[in-house]
C-alpha cells in the first residue's frame, strides 16, 4: 500500500489512504488540528453536519478534477495524494469558523 502525501498548513505528511483531513491533521498535531465537534461522544455519528472543522483545499490531485480552492468539513474529505490544505493561516477559514460557531450558539436550545 502505498502512501499519500498531503499538506496541511505547510507542513507535510504521509498517511495513509482513506485518512481524512482532520485524522492527517491529527498526526501533525499542535494547531494544525481543526476544531472538531464529531468526535465528542453524544455527538457521534454526526459526522459533518456542524462544519465546525472547515478547510480550505487549495489544490486536490492531479487526478481530481473538481474545481479548487474550496471549502470542506475536514471530518468526512478523505486527503488525495498532492492536496495541499489551509487551516490556521487561511483567513477565510477562520471567517467561516467564526460564522458557524455563531449560529451554532444562537440556534442552541
Amino acid at each position: 500500500m502505498s502512501l499519500l502525501k498531503v499538506t496541511i498548513d505547510n507542513i507535510e505528511i504521509m498517511v495513509e489512504p482513506g485518512t481524512t483531513i482532520l485524522n492527517a491533521a491529527r498526526k501533525i498535531g499542535g494547531s494544525v488540528v481543526p476544531p472538531a465537534m464529531c468526535y465528542y461522544s453524544k455527538l457521534a455519528g454526526s459526522g459533518g453536519k456542524c462544519r465546525s472543522c472547515l478547510v480550505k483545499v487549495t489544490q486536490g490531485s492531479a487526478k481530481d478534477n473538481r474545481p479548487m480552492p474550496k471549502l470542506v468539513a475536514s471530518c468526512r474529505t478523505q486527503v488525495q495524494d498532492g492536496m495541499v490544505v489551509e487551516n490556521r493561516n487561511s483567513p477565510e477559514v477562520m471567517e467561516n469558523r467564526k460564522a458557524i460557531t455563531e449560529f451554532l450558539l444562537l440556534n442552541h436550545p
